[in-house]
């Protein structure tokens, strides 16, 4: 089952994007995006965006996520997919939840 993401601006980016880093937790998408191992963004931009990984930015990206609108779960993490078909996608943390 899939679903919009109705989820507060917070969910995509929170906090400044030029201070945030990759995490192996992200608590935003754009954080998420960062995070991305740099094969599956190679992957990604080919396929999904036709570009190669060096000409793609994570604005780019996030815009795909907010023009796709799905996600695949509602709970921590939300999968969230870059593009229609859904092979390409990130996970984002609930910040509450602490890792064990």
């Amino acid at each position: 089952m899939t679903y919009s993401l109705s989820f507060s601006s917070e969910f995509f980016c929170n906090g400044d994007p030029d201070a945030m880093h990759p995490s192996r937790r992200p608590t935003s998408v754009y954080q998420a995006i960062l995070s991305m191992r740099a094969d599956r963004w190679a992957e990604m931009a080919s396929d999904v965006f036709g570009v190669e990984p060096d000409r793609l930015d994570p604005w780019s990206v996030l815009e795909k996520v907010r023009e796709t609108d799905t996600c695949s779960s509602l709970d921590s993490p939300v999968r969230v997919w870059i593009g229609e078909e859904g092979f390409y996608g990130v996970d984002v943390h609930d910040r509450r939840i602490q890792e064990q």
